[in-house]
């Protein structure tokens, strides 16, 4: 029976951001896919009471083809949940190699890697376009991978097995549910393979392999025949300072558009800003520049599949952050008061609350081996502190510091004052 085909085209990195609803941790169920609600990081909740993780987006694609059944917890209750090690891939769906190795690996049950020694195996067990399933597994996720015999015939591999054996995460990870909740979804992203005569009992020819072109092409058919429209899910906007990321999904490949404005789009067309790319994926991510900090935009994501069909966002909104202040206090007025034989009281203004810092002594300061300090942690903007034990008929040279809120600092110039005559 022919395998449905699922293709991903998936961001770099993780998932983006989830829209789905809190729940208590002590309700979850073995089988079930969760989230913290402040990470885009997706773990796998085992039968053994522990959470595994999904390394990257193209591991979590090749087991399920959406994020409908995603549960999100809090940060608190994951991170009581006992972290057990990662998810591989899926068994049978894909191929993966390193950078810095020629060899192409099926993937087996465990996270188990077996070498496709030649190019015409890795044709008969996965069609003619093999090497479009190939995935560069990351070297610092090779590790997580045992390399176990190599395949020299087709007798020694079976993808269909290799996935039916699979129909789960924990199977696929070597522990058995009684009750599959969440059931993978995914088939093989590759080719229906071609079965050798001998294997069905017959002479002659075999069964072709049917190219993974022409299986994702009779995969979109089936879905132009019963499927809904194009769709939009996950929009999320993620503002810094001066520039944001808007992302989301649909239900298929699809074009990318975003509209945006610092006021609401319907009373601002003719300044309307717009991104967008001409390239057919399904995940969208789009980063608006030169914003400014601390304001409200608003903006629309628009997608077109390749049979002409649009789907538009609702408006919706972001504000950018808070620019960090990074200017340090502005000192003025610096002087000292009320001094007499032995006290002076140095006084000065700031153009924000900041905190008070006086370092003095009786020589230079540019030179002085020993200075004395008097400081005040409370944030003003007039300061005033006492210097006391001074020497009578003496010069002394001092300065003023504050720093602000978030330790923006400032040194006044260099002053001096002269001790009374008792």
């Amino acid at each position: 029976m022919r395998k449905t085909l699922y293709l991903f085209t998936i961001s770099a990195l993780l998932f983006g951001a989830l829209a789905v609803a809190p729940v208590q941790a002590v309700t979850l169920e073995p089988d079930t896919v969760i989230k913290g609600a402040s990470s885009s990081a997706l773990y796998y909740y085992d039968v053994d009471g522990k959470r595994y993780v999904f390394p990257n987006a193209k591991i979590y694609a090749s087991w399920f083809t959406s994020f409908a059944n995603v549960v999100e917890i809090s940060d608190e209750e994951l991170a009581a949940i006992p972290f057990g090690g990662v998810i591989h891939y899926r068994p049978g769906v894909l191929l993966i190699k390193i950078p810095t190795d020629p060899k192409v690996y099926a993937v087996s049950s465990k996270g188990l890697l077996r070498w496709i020694r030649t190019e015409a195996l890795a044709r008969l067990l996965y069609g003619d376009d093999w090497a479009a399933l190939v995935d560069d597994l990351p070297v610092s996720f090779f590790s997580q991978y045992l390399v176990s015999l190599d395949i020299d015939s087709d007798d020694d591999f079976d993808p269909e097995e290799e996935l039916d054996l699979a129909p789960a995460v924990s199977h696929g990870e070597g522990r058995k549910l009684g009750h599959i909740k969440h059931e993978s979804d995914t088939q093989k992203c590759r080719a229906i393979p071609a079965v050798p005569a001998h294997k069905v009992g017959l002479k002659g020819r075999a069964t072709p392999a049917i190219s993974a072109r022409d299986c994702a092409r009779a995969k979109h058919d089936d879905e132009d025949r019963g499927e809904a429209g194009l769709t939009l899910s996950s929009i999320q906007a993620t503002p810094s300072v001066t520039s944001a990321i808007i992302s989301w999904w649909t239900n298929r490949v699809a074009t990318g558009e975003v509209v945006y404005n610092s006021l609401p789009l319907a009373s601002a067309t003719s300044t309307n800003q717009t991104v967008s790319s001409t390239s057919t994926i399904q995940f969208h991510s789009f980063s608006l520049a030169g914003l400014t900090a601390s304001t409200t935009y608003y903006f629309m994501v628009k997608s077109v599949d390749d049979k002409g069909r649009v789907a538009t966002s609702s408006e919706k909104t972001f504000t950018t952050l808070v620019a960090p202040d990074i200017t340090p206090p502005i000192i003025t007025a610096v002087q000292a008061t009320s001094t007499t034989a032995t006290t002076a009281t140095i006084i000065w203004t700031t153009d924000e609350p900041a905190n008070s810092l006086v370092e003095y002594a009786d020589q230079d300061l540019a030179t002085a081996t020993t200075t004395i300090s008097v400081s005040n942690g409370s944030l003003v903007t007039s300061h005033s502190l006492l210097l006391s034990g001074l020497t009578p008929s003496t010069t002394y040279y001092f300065w003023v510091n504050s720093k602000d809120a978030v330790s923006n600092s400032a040194t006044s110039t260099q002053q001096s004052l002269v001790t009374a005559t008792p």
